[in-house]
């Protein structure tokens, strides 16, 4: 009797965190921490190889991106850099930022192994959608490049 009751809740569980991720974009997703194992977002692993590689031409190219989670990522770390002294915004990326932090697009989150949404880009700008992010940036570029 115990295990069909454990095997219902484990099934329930499941069922619910897949119908939370039937809603998200796995490729356009912002997470520093999602799924069992506490893992990266493909977005935000893309993005932590690209600051190793110290590539930040591309990083600002994905301003321009049609994925809403590459835009994101593209805000807080050229900001996160200008405000270490290591990269100077230009006038056209200031403009894209601004645009960027007004928009209602859709950009899918996760964090952990259920919580999976869609948030419009304007709402991750706020102070609790950017501690994490700001924990991600703070400890790659503080470190000087030693990952």
């Amino acid at each position: 009797m115990k295990t069909k009751i454990l095997t219902i809740v484990f099934l329930i569980g499941t069922l619910s965190v897949v119908n939370a991720q039937d809603n998200v974009e796995v490729n356009e997703m912002v997470g520093f921490a999602c799924y069992y194992e506490g893992r990266p977002s493909k977005t935000v692993e893309k993005f932590t190889n690209k600051l190793k590689r110290k590539n930040y031409k591309w990083i600002s190219k994905q301003l321009n991106s049609e994925n809403n989670a590459e835009k994101y990522m593209s805000v807080i770390t050229l900001e996160k850099l200008t405000e270490f002294g290591d990269y100077k915004l230009n006038e056209t990326e200031l403009n894209l930022i601004t645009k960027i932090k007004k928009s209602a697009e859709l950009v899918s989150v996760c964090s952990g192994c259920t919580f999976f949404q869609k948030v419009e880009l304007k709402n991750m700008f706020t102070e609790e959608m950017l501690t994490m992010a700001g924990n991600w940036l703070n400890y790659y570029l503080k470190t000087d490049g030693q990952f």
